[in-house]
């Protein structure tokens, strides 16, 4: 059976003779894996397709219940890649890791392949924001995987003016009208208004890190440490990301 579909690479993983296993998110949000074979030759007519984030039309031959098919065509229509641009590279090697852990085998969610592609043309557009582009996609795959509750109003008592204190696994996000917080600890002031750039501004107009806004380094913070509680840590292309950046 031949298997045609749109989808986002995510992961090249060496493999036999010169091959590799590649992770794809079809345009309808699955996880698919595939052998390419021969890709790591430096002959092969498809090296350039399986970089990360680039967006293509792959085909998978194979039983149907098989959990790994062959890729037999692979052909680029995107990339995202900027020449000479490390910050953007590595924010792409981020985002790889990310949806390949957060997608599965056999579940549709085809918001995720709507936020991944986004994100991927943001990048290619907006190179010098890669970390504002991270962010936002943090932001919203914490709200895909059902995570990450609406900011607008407080989840303990519904007051929608006061600012946020905190994030709570039980009740969402709570306002300092309810929830005493040593100020220290309160998340800082213009939280809400930062939380509500990132619903509403697409990838595109993903705000850029700014060291002056407070609120912006502390929301960033707690969102990502939440996310990658979740996906169980140890995401080398973080590491890689904090040592570089």
């Amino acid at each position: 059976m031949i298997r045609t579909c749109e989808a986002i690479v995510l992961k090249a993983v060496p493999f036999a003779e010169g091959g590799a296993v590649v992770s794809f998110l079809s345009e309808h949000g699955e996880r698919l894996s595939g052998v390419a074979r021969g890709v790591k030759k430096p002959t092969a007519k498809w090296v350039a397709a399986f970089e990360p984030l680039g967006m293509v039309k792959v085909s998978f031959f194979g039983k149907e219940h098989t959990e790994v098919k062959r890729v037999t065509r692979c052909e680029l229509q995107f990339s995202p890649l900027t020449l000479g641009h490390l910050e953007s590279s590595l924010v792409m090697a981020c985002l790889a890791d990310l949806f390949d852990r957060v997608a599965r085998e056999g579940v549709e969610d085809d918001r995720l392949y709507r936020l991944l592609s986004a994100c991927a043309r943001a990048l290619k557009a907006h190179p010098g924001n890669a970390l504002g582009i991270l962010a936002y996609a943090e932001h919203w795959l914490l709200h895909c995987m059902g995570l990450l509750p609406h900011p607008r109003v407080c989840g303990r008592c519904g007051n929608e003016a006061a600012p946020l204190a905190l994030l709570s696994p039980e009740v969402g996000w709570c306002c300092s009208a309810c929830t005493p917080v040593d100020p220290a600890e309160a998340l800082p002031t213009g939280t809400r208004e930062y939380l509500r750039r990132l619903r509403t501004e697409g990838a595109d107009g993903a705000p850029p890190p700014d060291p002056a806004d407070r609120a912006q380094g502390a929301v960033t913070a707690l969102l990502r440490a939440r996310l990658l509680q979740e996906l169980g840590g140890g995401l080398r292309s973080y590491e890689v990301l904090w040592r570089t950046v």
